[in-house]
C-alpha cells in the first residue's frame, strides 16, 4: 500500500505543472458532490459560495505570506496585523469621521503601503543578513506592536476596542442555496480577483517586479548583477502590507475590528495553512488553497456543532502538507540553509581564567545567594503570593529552558510551547486523579507532551526552515479550543485534583511544599 502510494505520488510529481493543476481542480471540483452525499447536512451551493468568499480573504494574506517568504526567506507572522493598523484608520475615518467607503479603503490601502515601507526600513534592513531565526522573531514582536495598535487606534477617536461599522453603502441582498449575501460579500468577490490580477501584471509586467522574481531566486546573485535587492525588499512589504489591509477591511464588515488581536494566533492560522500546501513558492496556488479552506471551514461549521473542530482541520492540513512536500531546496534555500542557526553562542570562560579563585569563588557565592534566596522567599510571602512569584515561576522557567534548548541550540521556533504544557498537565491530572503517585505522573505526561511534540516536528524538520514555528502554531489554537476545551472533551479533563502525594507521604497541596519540589524540579532541569 505504501509502496503504491509512493509510485503514485512520483507519476503525480513528474506530470507538467498545468497537468497537476489540472488533476487538484478535478480532484476538487469531484469532492463537492462526494462531500454533499456523505455529510450529514450536505453542502448546499450557499455555504461553498460563503466559504469561497470568506476563504479569498485568507488568500490574499498567504500571497503575502509567500510574497514574503519568497523575498526574505521567512515566515513573516506579522501578517495579519501588517494592515490592521491601518485598515482601523480607514474604519475611524468611515465611521467617526463621515467619510465615503470608497474614499476611506484607498486611504487605508495607502497607509498600510507607507507603514510596510516603514518597518522594512526601519526594522528588516537592520536584520537583514541576520540569521533568520533572529528576523522571524523580529516580526512576532511587530505583530505585537502591531496588535496593540489596532485597539489602541479606535481608542483615539473614542471608539470601542472591538467593534465594527464598516461596510460598503450597496445595501441589496440576496440568497444563495440558503446563505444571505450582501454588497459586502459582492465587494470580496469584486476587489480579491483585482487584486491578483494587479498582482501578476506586476510582477510579470514591471521591471520592479522582474527584479524582485530574480532576487527571490538568489539575492547574493541578483546583487551582483546590480539588481537593488534592498530596495524591492521594501516594495515587497509594501505590496504584502496592502494586501493585508485590504483583507482586514473587507473582512471587518463581517467579522469586526479588534478581533484579529483577541485571537491572532487563529487569525493567521488559515492563511498559514493555505501558504503551506502552495509550498510557500506559488502565488496563485496560495490564493485558492486559502479559497479551499475557506470551503472546507464552512463545510465543517455547516455539518458540525463545534465551531472550533474547523481549527482540528487546518491543523491537519497543515501536517498533510509538509508531509507530502520533499525537501527539494531552491538556490535561495541552499545559500540560506546556514542562516537558519540562531545567533553565535556567548563563549565560555577561558580555560586560563577559568581555575583563578576569584573566579571559581564569585561563581560559588553567586549560587550560593541564588539558592539561600529562593530557600527564604516562602518566609517573606503570604500564600497566594507564594503561588504567584515562587511556584509559578519556576515552572515558567522550567518551559523557558525548553525554549533555550529548541531555540538557542537547534534554531528552531515554537510558538504552542503552552500547547505541550498543557497536554502533559491533562495526562498528569488524570493520573492523579485515578491514585497515581507524582513521581510517576510526571514522567508520563513529559512522555504524553513529547509524542505530541514528535507529531507536529517531524512534518515541519523534514522542510528546510522555520516551519516548527508554523505546525507548532497550528498545533496551540485547536488544543486551546478544542482539545483541551471542557465543553468537548469533559471527561479527560479533571479539573482540579485534591489528592497530589509525592512518594505516597509526602503531601504537595501546602503551597511551600509546591513551591520547594517545583524549585528542586526547576534544579534538576538545569543540572
Amino acid at each position: 500500500m505504501v509502496n503504491a502510494v509512493s509510485d503514485a505520488l512520483q507519476r503525480y510529481r513528474s506530470l507538467e505543472p498545468w497537468a497537476r493543476n489540472g488533476l487538484v481542480g478535478l480532484a476538487v471540483l469531484a469532492s463537492w458532490p462526494i462531500a454533499a452525499a456523505t455529510l450529514d447536512s450536505g453542502l448546499p451551493p450557499g455555504v461553498v459560495l460563503l466559504g469561497a468568499v470568506m476563504g479569498s480573504l485568507s488568500g490574499m494574506s498567504a500571497v503575502g505570506l509567500v510574497l514574503i517568504y519568497r523575498a526574505a526567506r521567512i515566515v513573516n507572522f506579522t501578517q495579519a496585523t501588517l494592515g490592521s493598523a491601518a485598515g482601523v484608520v480607514a474604519i475611524m475615518l468611515f465611521s467617526a469621521w463621515n467619510w465615503n467607503y470608497f474614499l476611506a479603503f484607498p486611504v487605508g490601502i495607502l497607509v498600510a503601503v507607507g507603514a510596510g515601507a516603514a518597518i522594512d526600513v526601519l526594522v528588516i534592513r537592520r536584520f537583514f543578513w541576520a540569521p533568520r531565526l533572529i528576523l522571524t522573531l523580529a516580526t512576532i514582536g511587530l505583530a505585537q506592536i502591531l496588535g496593540g495598535m489596532e485597539i489602541g487606534i479606535p481608542v483615539l477617536w473614542g471608539r470601542p476596542a472591538i467593534g465594527s461599522g464598516f461596510a460598503t453603502p450597496r445595501s441589496f441582498t440576496y440568497e444563495v442555496g440558503g446563505q444571505t449575501f450582501n454588497g459586502n460579500h459582492a465587494m470580496i468577490m469584486i476587489v480579491a480577483p483585482i487584486a491578483m490580477g494587479a498582482l501578476a501584471w506586476f510582477l510579470k509586467g514591471t521591471d520592479a517586479g522582474t527584479g524582485i522574481r530574480a532576487a527571490s531566486e538568489n539575492a547574493e546573485r541578483a546583487m551582483l548583477l546590480g539588481v537593488p535587492v534592498r530596495r524591492l525588499s521594501t516594495i515587497v512589504w509594501m505590496v504584502a502590507a496592502a494586501f493585508s489591509a485590504m483583507s482586514f477591511m473587507l473582512g471587518a464588515p463581517l467579522l469586526g475590528y479588534g478581533t484579529s488581536v483577541a485571537g491572532s494566533s487563529a487569525a493567521i492560522l488559515p492563511a498559514l495553512a493555505a501558504a503551506v500546501l502552495a509550498r510557500m513558492e506559488r502565488l496563485p496556488k496560495a490564493f485558492f488553497a486559502g479559497v479551499f479552506l475557506g470551503i472546507v471551514t464552512q463545510a465543517v461549521k455547516w455539518n458540525s456543532d463545534s465551531l472550533s473542530f474547523s481549527d482540528v482541520i487546518l491543523l491537519g492540513v497543515v501536517l498533510v502538507g509538509l508531509l507530502l512536500q520533499r525537501d527539494k531546496l531552491s538556490r535561495a534555500d541552499d545559500a540560506a540553509a546556514s542562516s537558519w542557526v540562531g545567533a553565535r553562542e556567548t563563549p565560555p570562560v577561558p580555560s586560563e581564567l577559568r581555575h583563578l579563585p576569584e573566579v571559581v569563588w564569585v561563581r560559588r557565592g553567586l549560587l550560593a545567594a541564588a539558592a539561600a534566596f529562593a530557600l527564604a522567599l516562602p518566609s517573606f510571602l503570604t500564600v497566594s503570593q507564594v503561588n504567584l512569584l515562587g511556584t509559578l515561576t519556576a515552572m515558567y522557567a522550567i518551559v523557558a529552558i525548553s525554549l533555550v534548548v529548541l531555540t538557542g541550540w537547534a534554531g528552531q521556533i515554537s510558538l504552542g510551547q503552552f500547547a505541550f504544557v498543557g497536554i502533559g498537565a491533562v495526562a498528569a491530572a488524570n493520573m492523579l486523579s485515578n491514585g497515581w503517585d507524582l513521581f510517576l505522573a510526571l514522567p508520563f505526561a513529559a512522555v504524553c507532551a513529547g509524542l505530541a511534540a514528535v507529531a507536529v516536528g517531524l512534518p515541519a524538520l523534514r522542510i528546510r526552515g522555520l516551519f516548527l514555528a508554523v505546525t507548532s502554531l497550528a498545533l496551540a489554537v485547536p488544543a486551546a479550543s478544542y482539545f483541551l476545551n471542557p465543553a468537548y472533551f469533559k471527561s479527560i479533563l479533571p479539573g482540579t485534583v485534591d489528592r497530589v502525594l509525592l512518594l505516597e507521604r509526602f503531601p504537595l497541596i501546602e503551597e511551600d511544599n509546591l513551591y520547594r519540589f517545583s524549585l528542586l524540579v526547576l534544579v534538576g532541569v538545569i543540572v
